[in-house]
């Protein structure tokens, strides 16, 4: 992850802790609010909570606050997958200009490393960048080129997957952070009951349900993150698995065909099977 990736989940790691650090403060303020007041909002009508957006406001500071710490969340989440969306297309992986042009070279069995060299220079891609690694080690043994090219491969992938990583993230902190908010908003719910006395039990399940506002809200935004994250891995694999099957095709042209080893023969006479020549006539 890089050092601003780095940043950012630092700064909204800072902004949760310091929500929850005034967060008392706050709910403290609504505790002075005259009993009447605080009477007449719990005997208004059950409809007038109906929007999500009217519960989570009347939810107080604790609610607001975890609220707006999701709200971060998803428009991480929101925005790595426009990025990703934009970046994971086929014609930036496998661009088809270049891969006609691969092909085209393969049929005709190129051997000449300066005509694959001036074709990935034409193309910035992660294929071209495998390829490049292959035509490097132009002219050596096919185990030389695969080994190059499966770790030029290997980079451009572990590259690809870490910018889906912050999805993974977000897929796993929001639902922890919804039970946070949860078990702090049930903290104030049962102290602010126990505060109104047994006979006001509304306060006790208004606080309760607001309370699990939280949960919903970080399940709502794991879900489709990881969904999202699963989704553009399998693409990733998808990818480097055509990508294999033309580079593949490529090898024949870049690698050196062995020489038969002057070191064995063939016995024709006798079972035609090859045996080792004496290195010293007898």
């Amino acid at each position: 992850m890089s050092a601003s990736s780095r940043a950012n989940w630092l700064a909204l790691l800072i902004v949760l802790i310091g929500a929850v650090c005034i967060l008392p403060t706050l709910d403290g303020q609504e505790e002075q609010r005259p009993r009447e007041q605080r009477d007449a909002d719990a005997s208004a009508p059950a409809g007038a909570a109906d929007s999500i957006l009217t519960m989570i406001l009347e939810s107080g500071a604790t609610g607001v606050a975890f609220m707006g710490v999701l709200g971060l969340f998803s428009i991480v989440a929101a925005t790595v997958t426009l990025e990703r969306a934009m970046n994971m297309r086929r014609s930036v992986i496998l661009p088809p200009d270049f891969v006609e042009d691969l092909e085209s070279l393969t049929r005709k069995k190129e051997t000449r490393a300066e005509k694959f060299i001036e074709l990935c220079d034409r193309c910035k891609s992660p294929l071209a960048t495998v390829l490049r690694a292959g035509v490097l080690r132009h002219g050596h043994p096919l185990l030389e080129v695969e080994k190059a090219m499966e770790d030029a491969a290997a980079r451009e992938m572990a590259e690809l997957r870490a910018k889906i990583h912050p999805l993974r993230t977000v897929g796993n902190i929001a639902p922890l952070v919804g039970l946070l908010g949860t078990v702090v908003g049930m903290i104030i719910a049962f102290h602010t009951a126990s505060q109104a006395g047994l006979g006001k039990a509304e306060l006790l399940a208004k606080g309760i349900y607001m309370a699990l506002l939280t949960t919903a809200g970080g399940l709502s935004i794991a879900i489709p993150a990881l969904l999202v994250g699963a989704y553009f891995s399998g693409r990733i694999d998808k990818f480097f698995r055509e990508m294999n099957r033309h580079l593949v095709a490529v090898e024949p042209c870049l690698t050196r065909k062995e020489a038969a080893s002057d070191e064995t023969d063939v016995d024709t006479v006798s079972t035609g099977r090859p045996h080792k020549k004496p290195l010293m006539s007898l």
